[in-house]
């Protein structure tokens, strides 16, 4: 019964992926939600740089890169980007509003 109740944890949380969060010292807060278990996300100087279900997504002062790419521009006075990776889609708002969708 105990490896039952472990097994099916263990399946909830990869089900559920991850987030990550963070402030750069510009003060811009970027969140990210992915439906993957794997998330990686590294917050240096002005940028972030998130791993996650297979795509390298960046999030620099004025735009947003997938895969090396440039996908969308973002206003540098946004304050709060968000990206939401799931079944293979990656959603970007800034300050509440619609960025990009990309597909895969």
């Amino acid at each position: 019964m105990l490896f039952v109740l472990v097994v099916g944890g263990v399946v909830l949380a990869a089900l559920n992926g991850g987030s990550s969060s963070g402030t750069l010292p510009s003060g811009r807060s970027v969140t990210t939600h992915s439906d993957s278990w794997n998330l990686e996300s590294r917050y240096e100087k002005d940028t972030v740089s998130i791993k996650t279900a297979g795509f390298k997504i960046q999030v620099t002062p004025g735009r947003v890169d997938v895969d090396g790419q440039r996908v969308a521009y973002l206003d540098t006075a946004a304050k709060n980007v968000a990206v939401d990776v799931k079944s293979g889609e990656i959603t970007v708002h800034a300050d509440g509003k619609w960025v990009v969708t990309v597909r895969r």
